[in-house]
């Protein structure tokens, strides 16, 4: 009896594909990955080819916030100060000598009393201001006011007095205008100089 010898089919191994070596689909996404990141570059390079482009056609801009402007708005600011004294001056001293203080020499320590005041609180205002917020830096800008209105209405009484009080005669209202709006150009100053030295920086 003859046996009959039965061989099990080969199996095909596939070749192991070498280190390094990249299919032919791999290399197609690569070089679609390249052209996407080529294109991009491209439009970036374009971008900013057309904003010099556009920059070059400005007119030259000036940056008005520098260190000489802001010296300038603090120099400002003390002549207007020296300035609204010196327009009160004469009414704070008359009142002080219409109050019949013992000493006349008193009535300039009545104005430099209320200008020493209005001073203090307004750079209290500043530095508080530039370190705080609230009520604890608004009242200090109230205390200016409130020392403002006092040589204001010194200086009002003075006037008062120098018409002998004719409420019918414009001339008094009008030195009781000048006063009132000098002194009142002296706070909206203050307050313009505060906006700029409290600005701050805002993140976005």
């Amino acid at each position: 009896m003859t046996s009959v010898i039965q061989y099990e089919p080969v199996k095909r191994v596939p070749a192991k594909r070498k280190p390094g070596r990249k299919s032919e689909a791999d290399r197609a996404v690569a070089r679609e990955a390249a052209a996407l990141a080529n294109q991009k570059t491209a439009d970036q390079l374009r971008k900013i080819a057309l904003y010099e482009e556009q920059e070059s056609k400005r007119a030259p801009q000036f940056q008005i916030d520098q260190k000489g402007t802001l010296m300038l708005l603090g120099v400002l600011g003390a002549v207007m100060f020296l300035a609204t004294a010196v327009l009160t001056a004469d009414g704070t001293i008359s009142s002080a000598a219409l109050s019949r203080f013992a000493e006349q020499w008193m009535g300039f320590v009545l104005f430099g009393a209320v200008e020493v005041a209005i001073l203090v609180f307004m750079l209290t205002y500043y530095i508080k201001g530039s370190r705080e917020k609230g009520w604890a830096v608004n009242g200090w800008f109230a205390g200016m006011i409130f020392a403002s209105a006092t040589a204001v209405g010194l200086s009002a009484y003075h006037v008062f007095d120098i018409y002998e009080f004719d409420w019918t005669n414009p001339d008094m209202w009008v030195g009781v205008g000048i006063r009132l709006v000098v002194s009142l150009f002296f706070v909206l100053v203050s307050k313009a100089l505060a906006s700029v030295l409290f600005a701050r920086v805002v993140t976005l």
